[in-house]
């Protein structure tokens, strides 16, 4: 699950821009200039400038400074590339990463006395940007160097597979399962997912529709005769809710924070959060909804009379061969969600509920199984799993199929899905041309998608 209010998905394009960056003490009251003195603050080889910066300036923010943190160093701070000012003392800075390949753009919105918000979101790569394509041999011996480089300067805590055609070609672990620092993570060892246990939701609902116990069409209500009589249950379909295209939003929030403890099942949730209205017309538009993914799980309940979680593990997990995959942590080898940053101090964070939204339990090589089995045929028919592949509805920079996310990486197509919440970071690619790259980390964003998307953009994929 993305759990996070601060790191989503954007769709706006990027140009080069040279900036320089001033010390604080020269910065005045402007947008731009608390821009300016906020990249000087991230940016700085002292990791305790940044914290003393927040606390400062952006009070509202202090909850979030281990998250920043963490993508402080997994990113290795930003280099600036261009500015724009999009409100009343708002502006809007587009960044790459200093380590690595990433985009990104950061909008501030200013107050009387500081920065009144910050949040991060994704950018897709500016036109014309390219990466030289290199011989698998290279780009593996690439991938290989950079991952241990950032593991020994302590940036790097995860689990990373790449295969070919069933292959595996690098399969490699680093890092710490918890803050102490006594367990290493090895290649076996089961990390938290995040929304990439999205996928299995999705595999779920396509073979109940292929078996013909739940339709495309069918609607919440038709389906779920006792949930809430809203218009959301009328209108929303099976389809709408695999497309994240039925507006149903999310749960996250105080609420669910107050009330987590007591929200176990899909019933639950609905309990909850059901009486709501749709954010937009259901089927006009894309919009990322957890909601929609516990719905999801109500519905593999009603038409399969089985639990969301037995259902999944009977009819996916355990046709795959993915012994490793679960909704829950269990004591031997799983790996502690991470927050903060070597630093300043990594602290360990309790473990994530699995839900059909996500949140889950995995392992580098049960998730090469599934795609092993995804691929074969061995989990869905060929009209489902076309529709599980293939784009559906634009989605920002993207597009989404019924169930994953459909991109390109320098040019070169995938599907698939990513994970993140504190201390949770997974990104999931399949390629065409037969590459997988799993590659999980007990850190944050954008700790596994850093490490996929270098692989990605590197390997020879036309």
């Amino acid at each position: 699950m993305t759990c996070t209010r601060r790191h989503v998905l954007a769709s706006t394009a990027v140009l080069a821009l040279s900036s320089r960056i001033l010390p604080a003490h020269a910065a005045g009251s402007t947008p731009r200039d608390w821009l300016v003195r906020w990249l000087a603050a991230f940016n700085a080889g002292d990791a305790a400038v940044y914290p003393a910066f927040v606390r400062q300036n952006i009070r509202p923010l202090v909850p979030y400074l281990d998250e920043d943190l963490g993508m402080r160093e997994g990113s290795g701070g930003f280099i600036l590339l261009r500015t724009e000012e999009t409100g009343p003392r708002e502006i809007t800075a587009w960044l790459r990463d200093r380590n690595w390949d990433r985009f990104s753009k950061v909008v501030l919105t200013i107050g009387a006395d500081g920065i009144d918000d910050l949040s991060f979101a994704g950018a897709p790569d500016p036109h014309g940007f390219a990466i030289p394509r290199l011989s698998e041999r290279d780009a593996l011996a690439a991938l290989r160097r950079t991952l241990r480089a950032e593991a020994t300067a302590g940036r790097l805590s995860g689990a990373v597979l790449v295969a070919k055609r069933g292959k595996v070609l690098l399969r490699e672990a680093y890092g710490a399962q918890d803050a102490t620092g006594a367990r290493p993570v090895t290649a076996a060892t089961r990390f938290c997912i995040g929304s990439a246990g999205k996928m299995f939701t999705a595999v779920g609902v396509l073979q109940l529709v292929q078996q013909g116990r739940l339709r495309l069409t069918d609607t919440i209500a038709m389906r779920l005769p006792d949930y809430p009589d809203t218009s959301l249950a009328r209108e929303v379909s099976v389809r709408h809710l695999l497309t994240h295209s039925g507006g149903t939003g999310d749960f996250f929030g105080p609420d669910y924070e107050t009330h987590a403890a007591e929200l176990l099942t899909p019933s639950d949730f609905i309990l909850r959060f059901g009486r709501r209205d749709t954010l937009f017309p259901p089927g006009s538009r894309w919009g990322y909804s957890n909601f929609g993914f516990i719905l999801l799980g109500a519905l593999i309940e009603r038409a399969s009379g089985q639990r969301w979680d037995a259902y999944l593990k009977r009819n996916v997990f355990d046709v795959a061969g993915m012994t490793e995959t679960s909704p829950v942590a269990t004591a031997a080898d799983t790996a502690r969600p991470l927050t903060g940053s070597a630093e300043t101090g990594l602290k360990s964070l309790p473990y994530y509920p699995g839900l059909p939204a996500g949140g889950g339990y995995s392992t580098v090589d049960d998730l090469h199984r599934f795609a092993i089995a995804l691929r074969s045929g061995a989990l869905l028919d060929a009209e489902p799993l076309r529709w599980l592949t293939t784009a559906s509805i634009p989605a920002g920079s993207a597009s989404w199929s019924f169930g994953l996310r459909i991109a390109t990486r320098n040019g070169a197509p995938y599907y698939g899905h990513g994970g993140s919440a504190p201390g949770v970071n997974a990104d999931i690619a399949f390629y065409p041309a037969g590459y997988t790259v799993i590659a999980l980390a007990n850190r944050g964003h954008p700790h596994a998608l850093n490490i996929g998307a270098y692989a990605g953009n590197r390997l020879p994929l036309r």
